[in-house]
């Protein structure tokens, strides 16, 4: 990789370490560089500066003719990895159909399940592949991705261990989670046996054969109670794994409250997060994670109010969700756009949610600020002004994108 400069850039934003109450949580240096050398951030200031402590500087060198740079994208939240589309449950939605009258007629998550089950993991891979691909020229330099469309334990883990195949083989930084997603069908009158299969045969194998960071629970009518919910933490955390919770999505469940009890990492969706679920989340430091897309992509319920989160001393990451049921969208930009023109954060906010939240919330302190020592993940702007990504929903001014101090070559340049 080498050393590389990266020279009469714009704008340099850098997105503080901690959010604090500020609605403008960036530090943005004009007229800057930044050095970066074997992947890393190694310098950062003004041109002038840079000159004068680096007169006899000779390696390679960009010129950036006064674009903007930001730190790379980090995506909390997908399930980009699965098999088989549901366009047709769009269309049913559209025709006022309801989530029940879906799912009996198969669809849903149990659709998800039967095409996880037949897929080969080397199809799996291949499939995901593109869609990955896209997040990257949307800007996203880091992303989770959940299983949980398995359900039964071979299923799981044959996506888990595509998650392992593409973290292998693809540019994206890529952090996996286990995901109790439903108590399948056959268990729905055995719920105890499920748990059981579920923390024995998926959560700790996925932890023995390292195949997951994280563990994740939907805690939801009709999927985990608070109290199952309780169960599958304690043994997540017994492995070793960090804990992100599914909360107060479509009802009012006091989730945010036990992701606070719990000391969860994250706590996202919170569509109908309770009024003293905010407060609970800010004492115990829980990242709060927006997910605008469901409510663009589904056309109901409520966006989130990431202004009430934020007043009452939350920090707030943005993600996609994307999924084929629920969220079909891989834009990290434009979701950031809806989480402040319609869920009340400010730009600043809604960009620190994309980068630093993202990190956050996913517990990485090696990016999202472009600080020194960070990963050199970042964002090149075909633009001088760093608002011009969330003034550009859907067509967002990105000309370069760099993981690891390494151009990817399937962005604009």
């Amino acid at each position: 990789m080498g050393t590389l400069l990266l020279d009469n850039i714009g704008q340099l934003v850098l997105p503080l370490a901690d959010e604090g109450t500020t609605k403008s949580p960036l530090h943005i240096i004009h007229n800057a560089a930044l050095l970066i050398d074997e992947g890393h951030v190694a310098w950062i200031g003004t041109r002038d500066e840079f000159k004068k402590e680096h007169p006899d500087f000779s390696a390679e060198e960009v010129d950036l003719h006064g674009q903007c740079i930001m730190p790379g994208f980090v995506d909390s939240h997908t399930h980009v990895v699965f098999a088989g589309e549901r366009i047709d449950e769009m269309e049913r939605r559209c025709r006022g159909e309801s989530y029940e009258e879906i799912a009996a007629a198969g669809g849903g998550i149990a659709f998800s399940a039967s095409q996880m089950t037949t897929i080969s993991e080397n199809d799996l891979v291949e499939q995901s592949i593109p869609r990955l691909d896209t997040l990257i020229q949307k800007g996203t330099t880091t992303c989770e991705i959940k299983s949980g469309y398995g359900l039964e334990p071979q299923a799981e883990l044959k996506q888990l261990r595509a998650i392992k195949a593409l973290q292998a083989q693809h540019p994206m930084d890529i952090k996996a989670t286990v995901l109790a997603h439903i108590v399948p069908q056959p268990f729905k009158t055995k719920r105890a046996d499920y748990i059981k299969i579920f923390s024995d045969d998926v959560l700790e194998q996925a932890a023995r054969q390292e195949l997951a960071h994280y563990c994740d629970i939907f805690i939801e009518e009709g999927a985990f109670s608070r109290d199952e919910a309780r169960l599958i933490a304690k043994r997540a955390k017994a492995l070793g794994l960090g804990l992100k919770l599914h909360v107060d999505q479509l009802t009012s469940g006091q989730g945010a409250e036990l992701a606070a009890e719990l000391g969860a990492l994250s706590a996202d969706h919170l569509e109908r997060i309770s009024p003293t679920g905010p407060a609970m989340l800010a004492k115990a430091g829980v990242i709060a994670t927006m997910l605008p897309a469901c409510k663009l992509f589904l056309g109901a319920g409520p966006w989130v109010n990431g202004r009430n989160l934020r007043d009452a001393g939350c920090e707030v990451a943005v993600a996609t969700d994307c999924n084929p049921g629920s969220a079909m969208v891989s834009d990290l930009p434009l979701c950031a756009t809806m989480a402040a023109t319609l869920g009340g954060l400010s730009l600043a906010e809604a960009l620190w949610g994309i980068t630093r939240g993202g990190a956050k919330a996913l517990g990485l302190n090696d990016r999202g600020t472009l600080n020194v020592g960070e990963r050199a993940d970042l964002v090149v702007l075909e633009h001088s002004d760093w608002r011009a990504l969330l003034y550009r929903p859907a067509n967002p001014p990105i000309a370069r994108v760099m993981i690891q101090g390494r151009w990817m070559q399937n962005t604009l340049s």
